[in-house]
């Protein structure tokens, strides 16, 4: 007999179902759910990935780590990697597929909160320059790079694929009597990729991606810990040194240059 010491398993794995009783199987082994910038940047990653990589990432929607909280005042919270999101359990208290918060709870959590009509334009889709500047979209990108280049990329596709000119539309829930808290969900690319912060947590049809902590140790905890280079970035650094190539040492530009070309 032989013995398996190594255990391999997939980096990503999907949880689908009702939300409350995925994310316990989800934290059950040893995954963080995949928060929307992570999503964002993996999306981008698969561009020219297999056939069905790519369909599986673009074509179909997420719940992700990164939560919304309603306030019955009209403000309105998002919090990044939500650890209330990740203790979920069938046992949690909820009203209307969204888990009920005290008034206590909802101003000790931390994230970044809009006053009543502050959240800009929503429940519609938007222009690409839109999106770009939208402050829940900012948010949850957490990096602009990550932002602009996530943008081209879903617009030039949705345009492609499906004639779109507006796509990455942001859904709300209204307030209710009580604090509340949602999972934000991102649309598939034939529904516009927008975010959603409506879902329903009680309801099957919930679709985690749970992500192993060896990936996590590549890709870091969320996309904003990582230096993705765009290409803004290279044309900065082109400009920067701009006549000074004699100066610089071969070597030191070639990463550069090498770069320039995948992109």
């Amino acid at each position: 007999m032989t013995l398996k010491l190594n255990a391999a398993r997939e980096a990503y794995a999907e949880f689908y179902g009702k939300n409350v009783e995925q994310m316990p199987k989800l934290i059950a082994d040893g995954r963080v759910p995949m928060n929307v910038a992570q999503l964002m940047q993996k999306r981008l990653d698969i561009r020219n990935s297999d056939k069905d990589v790519k369909s599986a990432y673009m074509d179909n929607y997420f719940d992700t780590g990164d939560a919304v909280l309603y306030n019955p005042d009209g403000r309105v919270k998002i919090v990044l990697d939500s650890q209330t999101l990740r203790d979920m359990t069938p046992e949690s208290p909820r009203e209307g597929g969204a888990l009920i918060l005290g008034e206590n709870v909802y101003n000790a959590l931390q994230g970044e909160e809009f006053k009543k009509g502050k959240l800009r334009k929503v429940n519609e889709s938007l222009l690409r320059e839109e999106v770009k500047v939208h402050p829940v979209w900012k948010a949850l990108a957490r990096d602009q790079g990550l932002l602009n280049d996530y943008v081209d990329y879903i617009f030039a596709e949705g345009k492609q694929k499906f004639g779109y000119d507006t796509a990455m539309g942001v859904y709300p829930d209204s307030a209710s009597d009580k604090p509340k808290l949602r999972a934000w969900c991102v649309y598939r690319l034939e529904n516009r990729s927008g975010a959603d912060g409506r879902g329903n947590l009680d309801i099957n049809g919930g679709r985690f991606l749970g992500i192993a902590p060896e990936a996590l140790s590549a890709i870091g905890k969320g996309a904003s810990n990582i230096k993705a280079y765009t290409i803004a970035d290279l044309q900065a650094f082109d400009n920067a040194v701009k006549g000074l190539e004699a100066t610089v040492k071969p070597e030191l530009l070639k990463p550069f240059a090498d770069l320039k070309k995948k992109l």
